[in-house]
């Protein structure tokens, strides 16, 4: 795989290594800054404040076409379903069909091979299609994380009807064309037995490590994974995804799987050798830190630990994900905002809007749009979170493989994500006002502050006196509705929450530069033989331009809208005229590059250009 494109346009506005957070009205503490990452398009590669669309049964086709909408959405990361061999085809099905079929989108989580798929009924495509929308995604900065279904294979046909011990009675026949290792040495857990959770919260541990570790999901067969066999088949399939372009992964059922730090009995290195593993592999192959979170739901089993997946993963939070959706729908605006994780640390920590199971059994699906995004307000304009959205489908009834453009292209959301990736790593300010969330970040005192608003109790909403101590005195417009705020001595003077529930103001200045409707060109320049030319003597026929290089719009002063300019140039979407030309050319190679823009950058944080 290609290398990722290298960052473009740099973090601005560079801050101090940690400041005040003032948790609520009371309490008071710091955060150490996270290192600020780089943009490409206006978008971080920080694996610590990414924002995940989940995009649930999206072809790799119909993805990469709406690839320019993620981007200018704000989202850092896309992530697909299952890629991996399945049990049946799903071309031609429906997200859902009901009425007990045995098809659908839980087919993708039932694996018949872990090799990335190529088999012509596979709704979501072929592996040249799921390179092709990678290498897409890199050109925008968007990255890709693949659903990882690691746990079990998928069941034979008819299997609620059999009631064999034998794990093989209950595997797909397909498995063995596919994992024929693995098929013919049974690498299974024996007796198969559903397991039950009943121990998960009363124990003993050992009961209850048995009970979540080497019995089935959802009758289906489990796999051997402290075996070694299973382990070198999962790392392979891995490593196929990250030579694929793959940026990270989502583990389903991670706390199915042992761990090195459970009890002798039922520790193994499964995680080790696998997910560490191919994290070595894709930092040395391809210079790339791969993004993996697990899906630990509920709890990890009594007398087991959060932190004994932390050296391999992000987890995710169903405590604090339940308290913020409550919350915003009318509950604490403290409760919105939570300084601490109930897990883990925030770097460890992944929430989400809702999640495709959430959906699907129905806890969400009554959840309107406003709550929805309120929720995503309150969890990705934090620092240091890892968030996801789920691209719900414009309708159950749609084909697997259809990519619907749902409420993941709201314009609260798309301002929340930009807020996001402008400050990343900026720290944070919690407080609170009567029913208002505030998300501060930056700091006021290099005029580089800004806020995200959510009100728990409704939509529209008078902001005055809320307090925003990292926003300097001024004026500032919403992202989402245009309406003005006025800001003096930390606190909103004036300004009007609207009907999403949601403001987010900034700096005008420190708006991100624009993804380009197309992509950025990867062709190499043309080399052209110089030509020797004669000293001339006569007097310049033009005047010298009146404004400073640098200032491409020419509006007397150099900022972030003059690298816009130039990004806007670069792929075609404006034509400079000549004196734009000269004003843009920062570096004196004689042309309009990239590298102009990045210098202004450079500028505008105050950094040494050279």
């Amino acid at each position: 795989m290609k290398k990722r494109i290298i960052s473009v346009v740099l973090a601005v506005c560079l801050l101090t290594s940690c400041f005040l957070i003032v948790q609520y009205s009371a309490s008071a503490a710091t955060t150490e800054k996270q290192n600020s990452a780089a943009l490409v398009n206006g978008i971080t590669d920080s694996n610590d404040n990414a924002t995940i669309l989940q995009c649930w049964n999206w072809s790799y086709k119909n993805l990469e076409k709406e690839i320019p909408k993620v981007a200018a959405q704000g989202f850092s990361v896309v992530q697909i379903s299952p890629p991996n061999e399945i049990k049946e085809g799903t071309v031609g099905h429906k997200v859902d069909e009901g009425n007990g079929a045995t098809n659908g989108w839980w087919m993708f989580y039932q694996p018949a091979g872990f090799q990335i798929n190529e088999s012509t009924d596979n709704a979501l495509g072929t592996k040249s299609e799921l390179i092709s929308m990678v290498e897409t995604a890199h050109k925008y900065g968007v990255r890709v994380i693949a659903d990882s279904v690691i746990n079990h294979m998928g069941t034979c046909s008819g299997e609620d009807k059999i009631t064999s011990s034998d794990p093989m009675a209950h595997l797909t026949p397909k498995a063995k064309e596919f994992e024929p290792e693995i098929v013919n040495n049974k690498l299974f857990h024996t007796p198969w037995e559903n397991m039950t959770y009943q121990y998960e919260w009363t124990g003993p541990e050992s009961t209850c490590t048995y009970d979540l570790t080497r019995k089935c999901t959802s009758r289906l067969p489990d796999l051997k994974t402290e075996d070694s066999r299973v382990q070198s088949a999962i790392y392979d399939y891995l490593q196929e995804l990250v030579d694929a372009g793959i940026d990270g992964f989502r583990f389903d059922a991670a706390k199915h799987i042992e761990t090195p730090s459970d009890s002798a009995t039922y520790r193994s290195s499964f995680w080790t050798n696998t997910v560490n593993k191919v994290k070595t592999y894709a930092k040395s192959t391809y210079k790339k830190d791969i993004l993996s979170y697990g899906e630990i739901l509920n709890t990890c089993g009594y007398g087991r630990k959060y932190s004994y997946y932390f050296p391999f993963m992000k987890v995710t939070d169903s405590t604090i994900y339940r308290q913020v959706q409550d919350a915003v729908n009318g509950g604490s605006a403290a409760n919105a905002i939570p300084q601490n994780m109930a897990n883990g640390t925030k770097a460890q920590t992944v929430l989400w809007d809702e999640s495709h199971d959430t959906y699907m059994d129905g806890a969400t699906k009554s959840f309107n749009k406003v709550r929805r995004n309120k929720t995503w307000a309150a969890i990705a304009a934090r620092d240091g979170i890892t968030s996801m959205y789920l691209a719900r489908p414009a309708s159950l009834s749609q084909q697997l493989g259809v990519a619907s453009e749902t409420d993941w292209t709201s314009k609260e959301v798309a301002a929340v994500n930009h807020f996001n990736n402008i400050f990343d790593g900026q720290g944070e300010y919690l407080g609170t006002s009567g029913t208002i969330s505030v998300i501060g970040r930056g700091s006021s005192t290099t005029k580089g502050g800004g806020a995200v608003l959510v009100n728990c109790s409704g939509t529209t909403k008078s902001a005055a006196n809320v307090p925003v101590a990292t926003m300097s005195n001024g004026t500032y417009t919403d992202s989402i509705t245009g309406a003005k705020f006025v800001v003096s001595g930390g606190k909103i003077t004036s300004g009007q929450i609207g009907s999403t529930g949601i403001a987010v103001i900034y700096p005008e200045s420190m708006e991100p530069t624009d993804p380009p409707t197309e992509p950025p060109t990867t062709e190499e320049p043309t080399t052209v033989e110089p030509t020797t030319v004669e000293p001339t003597t006569e007097e310049p026929t033009t005047e010298p331009s009146k404004y400073q290089l640098g200032d491409v719009n020419r509006d007397e002063s150099v900022n972030i809208k003059d690298a816009t300019v130039i990004q806007k140039a670069l792929v075609g979407l404006l034509v400079l005229d000549e004196e734009q030309e000269k004003l843009a050319d920062l570096d004196g190679d004689g042309r309009t590059s990239i590298k102009d823009a990045t210098r202004i950058q450079y500028i505008v944080a105050g950094l040494n250009i050279n």
